[in-house]
């Protein structure tokens, strides 16, 4: 392939950090991708079950073309991708630089475990002797010492928690490849000062200190602790605040500008905590409160070694930063704690209750309580805790928490055949996606799960272990009910670190702790250069994280673009010779011992002769070491002698080093299809000194050579791309991919039907958080028609479209019948959506009743007088979030709010009622609707199935509701009724059929998948964005539109497009034209071809899926590089 000119750096290798790295890395770019934990997937790798779906499906993520330059397994194991370098255990120490060319200074934790000599054996695990509590199982299990950080990655290396381990040795002793190392020596180079004034308390940190093996000198002074400064280097210094002469805080003064590097830690007796609070502002990293047991002390002595002695410094240059920190959670057990987490084990929050369902949990995926391992019979969801809580500085929604307890509650229920209660306990249901609200509605109806609208208030501990759970009604009832387990819906938190990281970046946070972005941008900061993605911003849903992180790749691609980031010729590896397809099959065996003298099994002569049996075989060697540089240079040297033209590698750990061996193998000149390793472990190949056996590593070789004597050497099928964008759709999130597109360098044209750009923003004025929606409007409509690669097709419409992916033909016509026949690549639908017409319940006579649409155009040019109204009443979801429009359009309760501040700020004395369902202020837009709770607005909820009515008043419009707090019916005469009927899409079915791509029920694009791949079609080269991918608000639209872009980019920047190597073929002779593998084929990858009476299958499209090969009746379909011949050779030659 080519490679792009530049490179980027993201911060955060959770679902948002792979995201972005994988589109920045599939378009060319060099990408470093960092994760502070010793593992990449985040939050996620804790989580097996993702709604709707029930299951995970993060593979989706991976390229769908050029398959081959990635890991092509389950991504919840791993990530490996020929242009991402990953980090873990990795810290941001600096930043310096400027867009195009940040230095940015990593600081790598150690893990006393080598990686890449650690084969996962676990033999280290049963001789350690400490268990701890086990953070991957949310503290429901223990741990050993040395640990799987995540038991399902791969490589799944080892670590080794330094603030628990004894340094006994035990796990050194037997692990077989020597991957262990202890920290002895290191921690001697480490230098403590200790400075008290009590002899006693100097003598006892030493004495602990010594034991742990750093170097520890005293002073009972702060003229002596100045004059040890003075004298010698000291990594770390513990220093008593109340001292006679010289008090802690003076000597921190002055040894700051003594040793500016030095780590302090003050040490303080409770009167004096404040004093130690005001030392940390002064540069003091934290402080231990006396009297402090060991227990307390080393953690904090180990922590601070970690981060600044014992990890590994580096500098990276990176012309561009994506932050995706993730997010953290609030713990329910500081404050009031009136649910008794953690006093109460049967308590659990969210992230605990997934780990219990998950079959790698503590209980094996069974629900038993953690108190007595009972069976869970009764279950309850409590929400909000944590957030909407203005108490605890959090009035804003966490946007999860609502469908991750129904998702729960239905999972329990499936788990045990129905035989649970399951009751979730919310003030608003925030079902505010696409498909949430059906989701919502088949968990209570469909599996039973009960929905308590009430704000729980306490749990207390009731008898035979269970728990008692009070709540309020809305009525104001007190109630209180007996269950088995109570699961938090806690909220979010600003990542741990995203302050410091934002004080480095010069960035600004909002009230709550999050990084700001800009206006009507989710990834845009203010600082050039640096963008954000995922939950780093705020909070998001597992959708919106991979739009967000999508959306910040684009912004950074077009930054590292024109920084002169080109096109420029990649390192491409040497032409295949044609003869290598002719010639015959001559493989070369290497086996990497590990250093370790050979046994029977590994001896050459023994390989010779089981091996040489098979004449495809021309050498067997065994190599020491192959995973180092010496090992490899030996490799070399085989080929080099050998001169094979296929390699077989028998080592550890396949996935960490296939790709290092493939590298050398091109650079000998064999191609990467044409070598193989398989996975020979260390201790696999001895047997007390006694042959391994045959289903050991040597079967494992022999069905490698079964396997490379069957690859077919010939290249990829590959298409010809056609380097051209086609966006139908001219509103806000058409006119981004288009501009995002072509900052690229690529020509897009433009189609928009109306006479003029700018879709719903040609009447919407102002957003609720204040921003200029007409300024937004003119300079992107002032962008695309000055743009060069742009044009633009106003007043036109798509009359013909054929085509896939790389070679789309359209014929557009214009406004005067005039037809543009258009070749393109790829194809972005933005054809936007409108407002739900009123339901004729709640229309009548006179002018009383008006949609939000209609009131933001009054209110825009004056022909609403706000001054004349008295009462105003809004009724949200009228026609919505019930079938045949079920679902939320997430727009409408922001826009009610929105319209409240407006009409109060010009008739401060009109009342207004908001008659709603669930508020779906999520987000940040919750403080609005605390603000307008405070300013009088009236917020009613009203029963599913028991709307309003709207009937003709005196004066205006008689609105009859049920008041559930009053528990009666009220009569509201309203001068002005505000419908909020939702949006609906305008994506015409012909349009979408046109480009194969699908709609769903309710007319909005049909995504490839809602979590994972949210913009894309099944069909590739056909991508959405906007109103006809789902509702959502400006700044949503406008991520979705980059994140189209982005998505398009991958086949755009290609000259030729292959999906990879396995890919499906027909057979033409065998073929009876039944077309049951067309219809079977879930990528559109095959058609009939009417002229040439034939099926034929698009290598591009294709993802060697086989289900065209499952359904075929006579064998016509086939998977070119999966061939029957190979898997059968392997079987025979594996047993």
């Amino acid at each position: 392939m080519k490679r792009k000119v530049g490179t980027a750096m993201v911060l955060g290798a959770g679902i948002a950090g792979i995201r972005a790295a994988l589109d920045l890395a599939e378009v060319g770019y060099g990408v470093t991708l960092v994760e502070r934990e010793p593992h990449i997937g985040g939050i996620l790798s804790q989580l097996d079950y993702q709604f709707p779906s029930d299951h995970c499906g993060m593979c989706r993520m991976l390229p769908l073309v050029q398959r081959d330059a990635a890991s092509q397994h389950c991504l919840r194991r791993g990530l490996f991708h020929e242009n991402i370098e990953i980090l873990l255990s990795s810290e941001v120490t600096a930043i310096e630089g400027e867009p195009g060319k940040f230095r940015v200074t990593l600081r790598q934790q150690p893990s006393w475990v080598d990686p890449g000599r650690c084969v996962g054996c676990g033999r280290c695990v049963p001789v350690c002797p400490v268990e701890v509590r086990d953070e991957f199982n949310a503290g429901l299990a223990t741990r050993k010492a040395i640990f799987l950080p995540v038991p399902h990655t791969l490589p799944n290396a080892y670590a080794i928690d330094a603030g628990a381990c004894t340094r006994c040795g035990a796990c050194a002793a037997v692990c077989p490849t020597g991957a262990i190392r202890m920290p002895e020596a290191e921690r001697k180079k480490f230098r403590i000062l200790v400075v008290d004034d009590e002899l006693a308390v100097r003598d006892s940190l030493k004495e602990w200190l010594e034991e742990e093996g750093f170097t520890v000198a005293m002073a009972a002074s702060g003229a002596e602790a100045l004059a040890a400064l003075k004298d010698g280097a000291f990594h770390l210094m513990l220093l008593d605040i109340k001292m006679p002469g010289m008090d802690g805080v003076e000597v921190l003064e002055r040894a700051r500008g003594l040793a500016p590097e030095l780590a302090v830690v003050m040490m303080t007796a409770y009167a004096t905590v404040e004093t130690a609070v005001e030392a940390i502002k002064l540069g003091a990293m934290d402080y231990l409160v006396k009297p402090f047991e060991v227990d307390g002390l080393l953690p904090k002595v180990i922590q601070v070694y970690q981060r600044l002695e014992a990890a590994e410094a580096r500098q990276i240059e990176a012309g561009a930063l994506v932050l995706c920190g993730g997010t953290a959670f609030y713990d329910p057990s500081t404050g009031k704690n009136t649910f008794g987490y953690r006093a109460q084990a049967n308590v659990l929050t969210q992230v605990e209750f997934e780990r219990l369902l998950s079959g790698t949990g503590p209980t094996a995926g069974r629900l038993l309580r953690p108190s007595d391992g009972r069976p869970a019979r009764r279950i309850a969801w409590l929400q909000c805790v944590g957030s909407r809580d203005a108490q605890l500085e959090a009035d804003f929604c966490s946007n999860i928490c609502c469908m991750a307890s129904i998702k729960e509650a239905v999972l329990a229920k499936e788990r045990t055949g129905g035989d649970l209660e399951a009751a979730i306990f919310f003030m608003d249901m925030r079902t505010y996606g696409k498909a949430f609200q059906r989701f919502r509605d088949a968990a209570e109806q469909r599996h039973g799960v009960r929905f308590e609208r009430a704000r729980a208030h306490s749990v207390v501990p009731a008898a035979d272990g269970k728990l008692r759970i009070r709540w309020t009604e809305p009525a104001g009832a007190c109630r209180e009910e007996a269950f088995d387990l109570a699961v938090l819906a806690v909220g979010q938190r600003p990542a741990h670190g995203s302050s410091e990281l934002a004080d480095r970046l010069e960035l600004p946070l909002n009230p709550w702790g999050f990084i700001e972005a800009e206006p009507f941008s989710l990834s845009r900061t203010c600082r050039p250069g640096v963008f954000v993605g995922g939950a780093f911003s705020g909070m998001k849903e597992i959708g919106e994280a991979v739009i967000q992180a999508s959306a910040a790749a684009a912004s950074a691609s077009r930054l590292l673009h024109a920084a002169g980031g080109g096109l420029a010729e990649a390192d491409a590896a040497a032409a295949l010779p044609e003869s290598l397809q002719r010639e015959p099959v001559r493989i070369l065996v290497v086996l990497c011992r590990c250093g370790r003298a050979a046994p029977p099994a590994a001896d050459p002569e023994f390989l010779d002769r089981a091996l040489r049996r098979d004449p495809a075989v021309c050498a067997v060697t065994v190599v020491d070491n192959l995973c180092t540089t010496g090992g490899r240079e030996q490799l070399a040297a085989c080929i080099g002698k050998s001169a094979p033209n296929r390699l077989l590698i028998g080592a550890c750990l396949p996935q960490v080093h296939r790709r290092s061996f493939r590298d050398l193998g091109r650079d000998c000149g064999l191609p990467a299809a044409l070598v193989e390793v398989v996975d020979v472990a260390p201790w696999e190949q001895e047997s007390d000194g006694e042959a391994a056996p045959a289903g050991g590593a040597l079967a494992q070789l022999r069905a490698g050579v079964a396997a490379l004597k069957w690859v077919d050497p010939a290249p990829v099928p590959a298409i010809r791309v056609e380097p051209r964008a086609l966006v139908v759709g001219g509103g806000i999130a058409g006119m981004t991919a288009a501009l995002a597109i072509a900052d690229h360098g690529y020509d897009v044209d433009l189609v928009e039907a109306a006479e003029r750009l700018g879709g719903n923003l040609t009447w919407i004025r102002r957003t609720l958080e204040g921003h200029d929606v007409p300024a937004l409007l003119g300079d992107t409509v002032r962008r695309i028609e000055t743009h060069p690669r742009i044009r633009l097709h106003v007043g036109a419409h798509v009359v013909h479209a054929q085509g896939s992916v790389g070679a789309f033909n359209t014929v557009v016509e214009g406004p005067g019948r005039e037809v543009h026949p258009l070749a393109h690549g790829v194809t972005v639908l933005a054809t936007g959506g409108t407002e739900a017409p009123a339901p004729a319940h709640f229309q009548v006579a006179d002018a009383a009743v008006l949609t939000q649409a209609e009131v933001e155009r009054r209110l825009g040019d004056g022909r609403l007088d706000a001054a004349a109204l008295e009462t105003v009443v809004m009724i949200q979801c009228a026609g919505s979030r019930q079938e045949p429009r079920n679902y939320c359009s997430r727009v409408c309760c922001a826009t009610a709010l929105k319209h409240a501040r407006l009409i109060q700020e010009r008739n401060p004395q009109a009342r207004l009622i908001v008659l709603h369902r669930d508020m779906m202020a999520c987000g940040f837009s919750e403080a609005a609707y605390t603000r307008a709770r405070k300013a009088g607005v009236v917020f009613i909820p009203y029963p599913a199935g028991r709307p309003p009515r709207v009937e003709q008043g005196e004066a205006g419009a008689l609105v009859t509701v049920e008041e559930p707090t009053l528990g009666c019916v009220l009569q509201i005469d309203a001068t002005l009724v505000i419908l909020a009927t939702g949006v609906v899409p305008t994506l015409p079915a012909e349009l979408a059929e046109a480009y194969g791509v699908r709609i769903d029920r309710d007319g909005f694009f049909e995504e490839a998948d809602s979590k994972w791949r949210p913009v894309d079609s099944l069909k590739e080269g056909v991508f959405a964005c906007g109103l006809a991918l789902s509702p959502r608000t400006i700044a949503e639209s406008i991520a979705t539109g980059e994140a189209a872009a982005q998505r398009a980019l991958r086949i755009l920047t290609r000259e030729r497009l292959a999906a990879g190597r396995v890919v499906a073929r027909v057979r033409h002779s065998l073929c009876s034209l039944c077309e049951q593998c067309i219809g079977a084929c879930p990528y559109g990858a095959r058609a009939l071809d009417a002229e040439g009476e034939q099926v034929v299958v698009n290598p591009a499209m294709c993802q060697g899926c086989g289900a065209c090969a499952a359904v075929c009746p006579n064998d016509a379909s086939v998977l070119e590089g999966c061939p029957a011949q190979q898997m059968l050779a392997m079987i025979d030659a594996a047993i």
